[in-house]
């Protein structure tokens, strides 16, 4: 009679205990954070007795667009099995997935001696804060090759081989030297991160051949125009000898070595904020943009924020197209409805972006959407319009125009731009 009394009075000790840790554990999930994430926070719960065991707690999570859930709570000691635990509780940004539940205690045997167990952890996010300004190491260091406000020119050696089911009309190994310009802001600050404009021409251009920047724009960026390889030219899979971009050889692109190549060297001798890497151009350079956009997003290391593309697309067909990203990322687009093949690129573009954006409603399309207006000056607010449902650490805005020539475009791609650009120009990198 006396033992019996006294295993009931050890359970209802060891359920007070336990009950009064985990209360005062206290632990609460992370802050929201777009696009990234924190560890999972974990409870440490309490084993069982004699008399019985609590149930496992929950992990708790801070996920983002790429964080893992806490994993469930350990098991706890002997004794009959306790409940299930609740799930955890989870701060999410755009994307996130709750805390999984504790597992319950296991059954143990009669008398056994209490037992403890520890929650797993979550796991870590993979992706960062867009609306933090990250420098690149180049912050500091003076600039010594370029002139503020005048693009100057420089080279850089590439190289790399095309797999033998390139789209090209010459695969394997190739090595050639490469041509851009850059321009820094007009007064350089070598402290201060920018953001980056990186920048092709259309057919037959150079790097030197963009387009005129407003001086507000001027100011607050720095500019690399990039000029396609006249060595590649002469085997490029649709346009040969026309002086364009790799633009249509999927992965095989001469072009990834050396936007890669290129985003190292400007990383270590320049300042720029990694946030802010923008990626424009026009024809063969808007192909490019979009492609750049599409690989390159969230890229741990060399990423795209955003793409402005004027009177270029998305490769829809398999051999052209290369690997894109499931990572959200802005644009401003910019096209003409008067060559119909040209804006079936333009939409397949857009409606890859609504995706990975996760606009809502689900399934969105640029055919189904809705738009606000977007102004681009104090005279024009009708050439263009945002979407509706996207992050707005993603904005989408397209300008859709009748008219099809290129230089006509261009009163409407400078002020786009340089008002697209602005959106991200000081923390927290948005307007509402």
């Amino acid at each position: 009679m006396t033992a019996s009394i006294s295993v009931q009075i050890d359970r209802a000790l060891v359920v007070r205990l336990v009950v009064g840790l985990i209360s005062l554990c206290g632990c609460s999930s992370g802050a929201s954070k777009p696009f990234g994430g924190q560890a999972g926070s974990t409870n440490v719960t309490g084993g069982g007795g004699a008399g019985g065991s609590t149930a496992g707690a929950a992990g708790q999570s801070s996920t983002d667009a790429a964080s893992t859930a806490g994993s469930d709570g350990g098991v706890a000691g002997s004794s009959p099995a306790g409940a299930t635990g609740a799930a955890g509780q989870s701060t999410v940004g755009d994307e996130g997935t709750a805390g999984s539940g504790g597992t319950g205690g296991a059954a143990g045997s009669a008398g056994g001696a209490a037992g403890q167990s520890t929650a797993g952890a979550g796991g870590a996010g993979t992706t960062v804060d867009l609306t933090k300004v990250r420098p690149t190491a180049g912050c500091g260091l003076d600039a010594a090759d370029f002139t503020a406000g005048v693009l100057v020119r420089q080279t850089i050696a590439t190289s790399g081989t095309k797999a033998v089911y390139c789209a090209d009309k010459k695969c394997g190994a190739w090595s050639f030297p490469r041509e851009y310009f850059v321009q820094l802001p007009t007064v350089y600050d070598k402290n201060k991160a920018y953001s980056l404009l990186i920048e092709g021409p259309g057919c037959g251009g150079k790097g030197n051949n963009l387009y005129p920047m407003l001086p507000e724009l001027a100011a607050a960026v720095i500019r690399v125009g990039l000029s396609p390889s006249v060595d590649a030219s002469p085997i490029h899979a649709t346009n040969p000898n026309q002086g364009c971009f790799d633009d249509k050889d999927g992965d095989n692109s001469i072009e990834w070595p050396f936007y890669e190549a290129l985003w190292d060297k400007l990383a270590a001798t320049l300042c720029f904020d990694r946030n802010r890497v923008f990626a424009g151009g026009n024809s063969s350079g808007a192909w490019l943009a979009n492609e750049l956009g599409c690989k390159y997003a969230g890229d741990a290391t060399r990423p795209v924020r955003a793409v402005l593309p004027n009177l270029g697309g998305l490769p829809t067909q398999a051999q052209y197209k290369p690997t894109c990203t499931t990572t959200p990322m802005a644009g401003a687009w910019v096209f003409g409805t008067g060559s119909p093949d040209q804006v079936n690129y333009d939409i397949y573009a857009m409606n890859r972006a609504l995706t990975a954006n996760g606009c809502t409603p689900s399934g969105l399309t640029y055919q189904t959407a809705s738009f606000d207006p977007f102004p681009i000056s104090a005279t024009d607010s009708t050439s263009c319009k945002k979407f509706k449902g996207c992050p707005t650490v993603a904005p989408l805005v397209v300008c859709s125009l009748s008219i099809s020539d290129y230089s006509a475009h261009e009163m409407v791609v400078i002020p786009t731009w340089a008002t697209f650009i602005k959106l991200f120009s000081t923390p927290p990198l948005l307007t509402p």
